[in-house]
């Protein structure tokens, strides 16, 4: 008996460490984030779960992902580079070819304003018209 519930304990506690090393894992979707330097360069991968980017864009800390288009064939990618003279430098590039520099004021990058980017009405287009440059 002793036995069986050892070894119960020893699933229990292995099954623990399995999930809590899963979840950390799942938090950084794909970016090296043991890194504590808030300055260096951040690849999140491919955008699926966009919190990876997010939470560094939110910051405007140095964060970089790639999203594919609803065409499915269109590579679209996404940089910040950080805070430059109050305010935060965006990129974005279309198949690897830059077509969009933007230095919005700090603390208005929101997922609204890149959506505003490519065109979708959220309110915004004169941030982008006042901070961004086509490329």
């Amino acid at each position: 008996m002793a036995l069986i519930i050892g070894c119960v304990l020893l699933l229990l506690i292995i099954g623990f460490f399995i999930l809590t090393n899963n979840s950390d894992n799942s938090r950084n979707n794909g970016a090296q984030e043991q890194n504590t330097d808030s300055n260096q360069m951040i690849d999140c991968g491919k955008i699926d779960n966009p919190t990876c980017f997010s939470n560094r864009m939110q910051n405007c800390l140095p964060v970089t992902a790639e999203m594919t288009a609803t065409d499915g064939a269109t590579r679209i990618d996404l940089t910040v580079l950080g805070s430059v003279n109050e305010t935060c430098h965006f990129q974005r590039k279309i198949n690897e070819v830059l077509n969009m520099d933007c230095y919005f004021p700090s603390g208005q990058l929101t997922w609204d304003l890149i959506d505003q980017t490519f065109g979708n009405d959220k309110g915004l287009q004169s941030i982008v018209d006042s901070s961004c440059r086509n490329v």
